[in-house]
């Protein structure tokens, strides 16, 4: 980024307009962007589409071209394209922003990291359950202690819909509440187990299932398809209907977020030792708060917000490489341990 770049001179590539990129697209205009957005894409299709909706933005077939003119690049392409647009991106020197996953695999996501250490750029991973307000009330509960020590994590997502094709479901939908386990409980697990079942015959896991183990902490488990039908209409993927939710258990007292319905429910709840040296359940009145779950673009618009404020401070975002590098071993952990049947450690 250009030295003495102020919000209202930035200017932003968009790499990617497909149907995630288009949202990116509208939340940068919603930012006030438009008039300073390239928007990059291959298909003849998709930039017609960008043109119609955006007529202030300069509309490109390759994001190499406007490399030269832009501070920010925010990455929507594929995944397996992330790690190439990325090295790029950060050797034209512009902060970055990558839609998850950051990168295919650990391997690519060490190099990603300590290409933006060495040239000073920012990177944030875009995960965009962290800007649902169910998502950060069920974290300042945990946080806060009002369930107690979290024992249990409970978590899914699910969907019958529309797969994508450049990865299975580990990278495309496990990622989204693998990150807000580890966001809330703070850490990498030690260790994963799991399951991937390809159904569909695309050569990609369809189904997941996932156990994460810390060794003085919680276990969690993480469910995730392309195949399994939820409960209510997904408005980020067109006809999708989908089951998204948390759940800690705490030794104390029970928190769950429904992230489709917008909703926190709390309450104190613990095995007592009853006087014959069994146990007994104790159960307290259940809290609950509701949300109004941002629509996509609003969504993602506070995640954009929150980069171009961490790009003009010059400081470390939320969910930097450092989280995208952490995601990438716990995912190379869950490949490794379907593979080989076994549990397999998380190299951090």
């Amino acid at each position: 980024m250009a030295t003495g770049v102020k919000r209202d001179t930035l200017r932003v590539l968009l790499a990617g307009h497909g149907a995630f990129g288009a949202v990116h697209a509208q939340a940068w205009a919603a930012l006030g962007f438009a008039e300073r957005l390239v928007i990059a894409d291959p298909d003849p299709h998709a930039r017609a589409q960008a043109q119609a909706a955006l007529p202030q933005a300069r509309v490109v077939s390759d994001w190499r071209m406007a490399l030269p003119d832009v501070d920010v690049v925010d990455l929507v392409t594929p995944s397996n394209t992330h790690a190439a647009v990325a090295m790029a991106a950060l050797d034209a020197g512009c902060d970055l922003l990558i839609e998850k996953p950051m990168t295919m695999n650990r391997a690519e996501a060490a190099t990603v990291a300590a290409r933006a250490r060495q040239a000073e750029r920012i990177v944030q991973v875009g995960y965009v359950l962290r800007a649902h307000p169910a998502a950060r009330r069920l974290r300042d509960i945990v946080r806060a202690g009002d369930i107690g020590v979290p024992v249990w994590i409970d978590s899914a997502f699910l969907s019958l819909k529309r797969p994508r094709r450049d990865a299975g479901v580990v990278l495309n939908d496990a990622v989204h509440v693998i990150d807000l386990v580890l966001w809330t409980v703070g850490r990498t697990p030690d260790a994963v187990s799991a399951v991937l079942v390809e159904h569909l015959g695309r050569g990609v896991e369809d189904i997941a299932s996932i156990t994460l183990h810390w060794q003085d902490g919680p276990t969690a488990r993480v469910d995730a398809s392309c195949i399994v039908a939820g409960e209510h209409p997904d408005p980020y993927v067109a006809g999708g209907i989908s089951r998204k939710h948390l759940s800690v258990t705490g030794d104390a007292g029970q928190a769950v977020a429904d992230f489709m319905t917008g909703s926190v429910r709390w309450r104190p709840c613990r095995q007592q030792r009853s006087a014959g040296g069994g146990h007994e359940p104790v159960f307290g009145l259940e809290q609950v708060d509701t949300f109004t779950a941002p629509v996509p673009r609003d969504a993602v618009a506070a995640e954009l917000e929150s980069f171009v404020e961490a790009v003009l401070a010059r400081r470390s975002p939320e969910a930097d490489a450092g989280s995208g590098l952490a995601m990438a071993a716990v995912c190379d952990a869950v490949f490794a341990a379907a593979r080989e049947r076994r549990t397999v450690e998380v190299r951090a």
